[in-house]
């Protein structure tokens, strides 16, 4: 019988890493310890250490990794590295600021694929309509453009997954090394597609959490995007590259019950931050950058509204190719300005019911999955003419 340990990923959150330990262990006939890999500061995490139990136990997130970075990454890698020289075969991941009161029935569909031909199993969830920006317009694309098996992938940045244990041995101490900050869900999720891992998604209902404003969320898009970019230049590298396996669906009983009763943002609010930023493009050369430089001279929200109604599907998903074909940090604060407008005209224009907002993220990963097909028969096309 496997020994299967769960990690919960925790800073600043108070108690409720212990919560959700305790709530996992009493109501889960499949997890066996708990391991919350903490970064707080010294009274939050010395509140957790008085909390540990047989079967809960609480540790630093630097005690494996010596290093002043801090970050998301840095808390998975440790208590990767704990749960694996614990001997345990199959290892979870929950980020410490869920507060669902169901979770414990979560991780019977995390684990149970684990003992069939899955390698990783990725958590999917019920998602606000103007949830998941960087998912939506960075993550979920990017993957469906270079990794075009892999294209249906829903929510490849979850911080709630599964996985082997050798196949979490090999994504963190082989080759490419992992990210310490917020680019490790997407490490992980591209670099088991580029290993040739059976990846399986599995649907759990409504996740609560804490939430962030776009504004809000700008250290995670760098870092998504850096990690992102430098996967897929990784990728194109290799001499020898496994084959991209299609992600397997895992059948779960969570219904699709729509209740989003929370102001999730407030978009006008979120315009009118923006604007004064938006001040700063500069003109890039790539298609279709006239409609973001645009942005620079608006002075207000109905200007704004008006002026993104262009922004769609395929204009986002080529910004989106020329994104890397030009990357260069450099310019990272242009892409941030772009993938925020491209963020605000999809909360604008997309999602004034939850079907719309998913049938418009689908689109546009199914768009990106055929772009590199599409321009390389229309530069095949383009030789021949000019050979004529």
């Amino acid at each position: 019988m496997s020994r299967n340990c769960l990690l919960v990923i925790s800073k600043n959150e108070g108690l409720n890493p212990v919560y959700i330990a305790e709530q996992v262990l009493e109501t889960s006939d499949v997890v066996d310890k708990v391991i919350i890999s903490d970064g707080s500061n010294k009274e939050d995490f010395q509140r957790l250490k008085r909390k540990e139990s047989r079967d809960i136990k609480v540790i630093s997130e630097k005690k494996f990794i010596k290093t002043e970075v801090r970050g998301k990454g840095v808390g998975m890698i440790n208590g990767g590295i704990a749960a694996i020289k614990e001997g345990f075969d199959n290892i979870a991941f929950i980020d410490g600021d869920i507060y669902n009161p169901n979770l414990g029935s979560w991780f019977k569909f995390l684990f149970e694929p684990l003992e069939r031909n899955i390698d990783v199993v990725k958590a999917s969830f019920l998602r606000h309509p103007a949830d998941a920006q960087i998912t939506r317009h960075i993550t979920k694309p990017l993957i469906a453009m270079f990794f075009p098996n892999a294209w249906v992938i829903d929510q490849p940045l979850g911080g709630e997954l599964a996985l082997k244990k050798e196949v979490l041995k090999d994504l963190l101490m082989n080759d490419i090394p992992p990210p310490y900050d917020w680019g490790i869900d997407t490490f992980i999720t591209m670099k088991s597609l580029i290993r040739g891992y059976n990846i399986g998604e599995v649907y759990l209902g409504q996740k609560m959490h804490g939430k962030k404003t776009l504004t809000n969320l700008r250290e995670m898009f760098i870092q998504c995007l850096n990690e992102a970019v430098k996967m897929i230049f990784y990728y194109q590298k290799l001499n020898e590259k496994q084959e991209v396996k299609n992600i397997v669906k895992i059948s779960s009983p969570f219904s699709k019950k729509i209740n989003f009763n929370e102001n999730y943002m407030d978009i006008r609010s979120e315009v009118g931050r923006s604007l004064g930023h938006f001040k700063n493009l500069k003109k890039l050369e790539m298609p279709y950058d006239h409609l973001f430089y645009k942005m620079k001279n608006l002075s207000g929200y109905s200007e704004f509204y008006e002026s993104t109604k262009p922004i769609n599907v395929d204009i986002w998903v080529n910004t989106l190719y020329w994104f890397v074909k030009k990357y260069s940090y450099d310019l990272i604060e242009q892409f941030y300005m772009r993938w925020k407008i491209r963020a605000l005209s999809f909360c604008l224009h997309n999602i004034s019911t939850y079907e719309e907002a998913e049938k418009t993220t689908v689109e546009q990963a199914r768009f990106a999955s055929m772009f590199l097909r599409q321009i390389k028969r229309e530069a095949a096309v383009e030789d021949k003419q000019g050979t004529i």
